[in-house]
C-alpha cells in the first residue's frame, strides 16, 4: 500500500517528526490566521472555543469527564476543554508544542496533563470517556500504521467510550476547489501563509507546502507534507476493523449530517 512520500532534503526524518520541520514555530504562527478556508473570518480563540463546545455535545461529556486529545500539538484544543472541568491528558510526539502546551494550561490555571508519546504506539494512559483527534491530525501514515493509531484509541477508552476524528479537508473539498491549489492568508502575526498543495489521485494523499511570507515578499518555506484523505466510508470501515461498534460522520459541531458540500467531517465512532 503507498505511504508518505520522503523528503529529498530530509530523507532521514518524517515532516510530522519534532525536527521534520513542520511542525514547530513557523507552524504555530501560520495557525493563527484570520480567515478559513470556508471564508470564517472568526479569530483562533474563538474557533477554539466553538471545536471544544462541538466536542463535548457531539461525546456526550460533562464535567470530570477523562479525555485523551491525541496528537494535542500545542494544546489549544486541551486547555479550552480543560476549562469546562475535563481531566485532560494531551499526548503529542513534539516537546516543544507540549512545553508550549504545558504554558498555556499554566496561564489559564487548568490541569490539563500532558505526555510525550507517538500516537501509533500510546503511552500508559488510564482508561478515558473520550479520545479526540483533531484538525487534520489522521493519515500522516501507511495504512496499516494509521488503523494501529485506531486500535490504539479503542484500546484505551472505557466500554462506553467515544472517538471524535474532525477534519477540513475532505476529497470533494479538494477536488471542487473549496480548497483552493494555492492560497494565501493574512496571519494575525502580520506576516501572510502561502499554502500549495494536490491531490495524487493513485494514492489519495494531499501532499503541499506552507511558507510564511514576509513585508518584502521573502517565503520561509516549511517541509512538503502529505496526508492520507480518507473519505466518511473509509473512515467506517477502518473504525470498525480496529474494533468499534458503530460510527456517525456530521458535517458541522451542531451536529448536521455530513454531505459532500460540508465544511468539516467529524466522524464519531462507539466503542
Amino acid at each position: 500500500m503507498a505511504g508518505p512520500v520522503t523528503d529529498p532534503e530530509g530523507p532521514d526524518k518524517a515532516w510530522w517528526e519534532p525536527d521534520g520541520g513542520f511542525f514547530g514555530d513557523l507552524y504555530r504562527e501560520a495557525d493563527d490566521s484570520l480567515r478559513t478556508f470556508f471564508g470564517d473570518r472568526t479569530r483562533l480563540n474563538d474557533r477554539t472555543v466553538v471545536e471544544a463546545d462541538g466536542v463535548t455535545r457531539l461525546c456526550g461529556l460533562t464535567a470530570n469527564s477523562r479525555l485523551l486529545d491525541c496528537p494535542c500539538g500545542y494544546g489549544r484544543h486541551s486547555v479550552e476543554l480543560a476549562r469546562r472541568g475535563l481531566d485532560v491528558v494531551g499526548v503529542d510526539i513534539n516537546p516543544g508544542f507540549l512545553e508550549a502546551a504545558r504554558r498555556e494550561a499554566a496561564d489559564a490555571d487548568v490541569a490539563a496533563h500532558f505526555v510525550e508519546g507517538d500516537m501509533r504506539e500510546l503511552p500508559d494512559v488510564a482508561p478515558v470517556d473520550a479520545v479526540i483527534n483533531m484538525f487534520y491530525s489522521f493519515g500522516f501514515f501507511t495504512p496499516e500504521e494509521d488503523l494501529a493509531v485506531l486500535r490504539g484509541f479503542h484500546a484505551v477508552l472505557k466500554p462506553t467510550g467515544r472517538l471524535l476524528m474532525h477534519t477540513m479537508v475532505t476529497i470533494p473539498a479538494l477536488t471542487e476547489g473549496r480548497i483552493p491549489a494555492e492560497e494565501r492568508r493574512l496571519l494575525a502575526s502580520g506576516r501572510h501563509l502561502v499554502s500549495r498543495r494536490r491531490l495524487d489521485a493513485d494514492t489519495r494523499r494531499e501532499v503541499g507546502q506552507w511558507a510564511i511570507v514576509d513585508d518584502e515578499g521573502t517565503e520561509q518555506p516549511m517541509t512538503p507534507y502529505d496526508v492520507r484523505i480518507y473519505a466518511p466510508d473509509e473512515f467506517t470501515d477502518l473504525c470498525r476493523e480496529a474494533g468499534f461498534a458503530s460510527t456517525t460522520c456530521y458535517g458541522g459541531w451542531d451536529g448536521a449530517p455530513y454531505e459532500d458540500a460540508s465544511p468539516n467531517l467529524i466522524v464519531i465512532a462507539d466503542r
